[in-house]
C-alpha cells in the first residue's frame, strides 16, 4: 500500500524534476533576440523538427501520418497519432505547437514518474527505498560521463548510451521525448495490470502504448511471455509458485486485446513501398556490449543481492524483475533494424533490484554504498543538463532560427498547401516541414527515403555548373512545387535561380527567396 504522505512526496518530487527539465527551455525562450526564435528543442533537434512536422499535419486536419521529409508517394497510416492529435489541439501557429509539445512533455513526465513509483512500490516495501528507486529512475545514468571525459571520441563506433538512448535511461525521455515518456508510462501500467492478473486492462494499456511507440507493445509481450514461461517451468517442478500458471491466461488476454495495433502496423509497414523503405533504412543498432556494461554496471552487483532477497520474499516478483533485465539485455541484439529500442524499460527492474540489494545491507555499509551509487550515476544527468543550459544561451542554428528564414516559412504557410513538395539544402529541409505544410525533398536521416542518393542531386542542383536540363529532371521526378534559396543553398555551389525559365519568383526577404516551379 502507498500512504497519502508517500503519494504527496512522489508527486512533489515528479513536479520538481519536470520543472527543472523545463528551465532550459524557458531560458532559451528568453534568449530570443533580433528576430531569432527558439525552435523548441535543445537536444535531438533534427528529430524534434520531425515531431513538429507531424503535429503540423494534425493541425491541418491530417490525422494519418505521412513522412514529411521525403517526397515519394505514400499511403497515410496511423503512426504516432499522439503527435497528430496534439497538433490538432495546438493549431497551426508554430509557437503554439512548441508550447503544446512541452506542456504535453511535462504531463507525460509526471505520469511516467508517478507510475514508476507505483512500479517500485510493487516490489519494495520500505518507503525510503522506494524514494531512492524513483530518484535513480528519474536522474540516474551510467558511467557514460566518465567515458565522455576520459575518451571524448566514440568508443567502438558509438557514444555512451547515457547520451543517445532514451530507452536505456529515463532522463532523456523526461527532458525531450514526450511520446516516448507516455509510451513507457502506459507500458508500466500494462505490466502492473499483468502482475495483478488483469489481462483486459493490460491489453488496453498496451493499445495506448501503440499510439505513442508501437514497438513497445512487443517489449510488453516479451516481458509477460518470459515471465509466464518461467511460471510454467516452476509449476512443472512442483514449486510453491505453481499459482503462476494463471499468468499465461493474463498474458494471452493482454496479447489478444493489443494484437490489432501490432498487426495493423506490420501490414501497413510491409505493404506500402515507401513505409517499407523507411523501416529498412531506420537502422538503430545496439552499441558494443561495453557500452551497456558502462550504463548498467554500477547497479548490477547490488541487483544480484536484491534479486536473492526478493526471491526469498516473493519468487513470482523476483522472476518478473530478473527476467525482464535478462530478457532486455538479450533483446538488445535481436536481429531487427531497431534492435536498441528493445532495451526499453530495463532500467526500471534493474533499479528496483539494485535498491533492494542496497537496502539489504547493514546500516553503515548501506549508507556508504548508496552514496557511492549516487556519486557514480548522477554525473551523466548533470552533464546533460549543463549542456542544455549552454545550448539555451547560444542563439544560433540549429536550436534557433533566423528571422528571414522564418519569414519565408510564414509565406509558405499562407501560400502552400499540405503535401506540396519543397527543395532545399538538408539543414533547411529539416526545419521546413515543421513550419510550413510542405514535404521536404531531403531533411532527415531515416525519414528521407534514399537520402544518400539524393544528397548529391541536391548539391548538383544548386551548383552553377549543372545544366538546366538536369535541374528540370530532378524537379519533375520529385514533383517539386517550390524551390527555396538561402545561405545554405548558396553555399552548395553558387547557382543563381533568378531568370531560370522553369522557376517563377514568388517571395524574397533578406538572403532567402522562394520560387515556384513552372511547367
Amino acid at each position: 500500500m502507498i500512504s497519502r504522505a508517500e503519494r504527496r512526496w512522489a508527486l512533489i518530487f515528479a513536479a520538481v524534476v519536470m520543472a527543472a527539465t523545463t528551465v532550459p527551455y524557458l531560458i532559451a525562450a528568453g534568449a530570443q533576440r533580433d528576430g531569432w526564435q527558439f525552435g523548441g528543442f535543445l537536444i535531438g533537434v533534427e528529430d524534434g523538427n520531425v515531431y513538429l512536422a507531424k503535429m503540423r499535419q494534425g493541425a491541418m486536419g491530417q490525422f494519418l501520418n505521412t513522412l514529411s521529409h521525403t517526397t515519394e508517394p505514400q499511403t497515410p497510416a496511423l503512426i504516432y497519432p499522439v503527435l497528430h492529435g496534439l497538433g490538432w489541439l495546438a493549431g497551426p501557429e508554430p509557437w503554439a505547437e512548441i508550447a503544446a509539445y512541452h506542456v504535453a512533455r511535462v504531463a507525460a513526465g509526471l505520469l511516467l514518474l508517478w507510475v514508476s513509483y507505483l512500479f517500485a512500490a510493487r516490489f519494495i516495501e520500505a518507503v525510503a527505498a522506494r524514494r531512492l528507486a524513483l530518484l535513480l529512475v528519474a536522474l540516474g545514468g551510467g558511467l557514460g560521463w566518465f567515458l565522455a571525459i576520459a575518451s571524448p571520441e566514440a568508443l567502438y563506433g558509438s557514444l555512451p548510451v547515457d547520451f543517445i538512448l532514451p530507452e536505456a535511461l529515463s532522463f532523456l525521455m523526461l527532458f525531450g521525448l514526450m511520446h516516448l515518456a507516455l509510451g513507457r508510462a502506459l507500458l508500466l501500467l500494462a505490466l502492473l495490470a499483468y502482475l495483478s492478473r488483469r489481462g483486459l486492462w493490460a491489453g488496453l494499456a498496451l493499445l495506448g502504448v501503440g499510439l505513442a511507440q508501437p514497438l513497445y507493445i512487443v517489449v510488453g509481450w516479451a516481458v509477460m511471455g518470459a515471465h509466464a514461461a518461467q511460471g510454467w517451468w516452476l509449476d512443472r517442478r512442483g514449486d510453491e509458485a505453481a499459482a503462476m500458471r494463471h499468468d499465461w491466461r493474463t498474458a494471452l488476454v493482454a496479447v489478444a486485446v493489443s494484437a490489432p495495433m501490432v498487426i495493423y502496423n506490420a501490414v501497413v509497414l510491409g505493404l506500402d513501398p515507401a513505409l517499407a523503405q523507411w523501416m529498412a533504412q531506420n537502422v538503430l543498432p545496439s552499441p558494443h556490449p561495453v557500452h551497456y556494461a558502462l550504463a548498467y554496471g554500477v547497479l548490477l552487483v547490488p541487483a544480484v543481492l536484491g534479486w536473492r532477497a526478493l526471491w526469498r520474499r516473493d519468487a513470482r516478483l523476483a522472476l518478473f524483475a530478473g527476467g525482464w533485465v535478462a530478457l532486455g539485455l538479450a533483446l538488445a541484439y535481436a536481429p531487427i533494424p531497431t534492435q536498441r529500442r528493445l532495451v526499453e524499460g530495463v532500467q526500471l527492474p534493474l533499479v528496483v533490484l539494485a535498491v533492494l540489494g542496497l537496502h539489504s545491507l547493514a546500516a553503515w555499509p548501506r549508507r556508504l554504498a548508496v552514496g557511492l551509487v549516487l556519486a557514480l550515476t548522477l554525473p551523466t544527468t548533470v552533464l546533460l543538463y549543463l549542456g542544455s543550459l549552454g545550448a539555451a544561451r547560444n542563439v544560433a542554428e540549429p536550436a534557433f532560427h533566423p528571422p528571414d528564414q522564418l519569414a519565408a516559412f510564414a509565406w509558405l504557410r499562407q501560400n502552400a498547401k499540405l503535401g506540396d513538395a519543397g527543395l532545399a539544402a538538408f539543414e533547411t529541409g529539416n526545419v521546413l516541414p515543421a513550419y510550413a505544410p510542405l514535404n521536404a525533398y531531403i531533411g532527415h536521416g531515416p525519414e528521407t527515403l534514399f537520402l544518400q542518393g539524393k544528397l548529391p542531386r541536391v548539391a548538383a542542383f544548386y551548383n552553377a555548373n549543372t545544366s538546366d536540363d538536369e535541374r528540370r529532371v530532378l524537379l519533375a521526378e520529385a514533383g517539386i512545387d517550390f524551390v527555396l534559396f538561402g545561405p545554405r543553398e548558396a553555399a552548395l555551389g553558387g547557382y543563381d535561380p533568378r531568370g531560370a525559365p522553369y522557376l517563377a519568383w514568388r517571395f524574397e526577404v533578406g538572403r532567402y527567396a522562394i520560387y515556384a516551379v513552372s511547367p
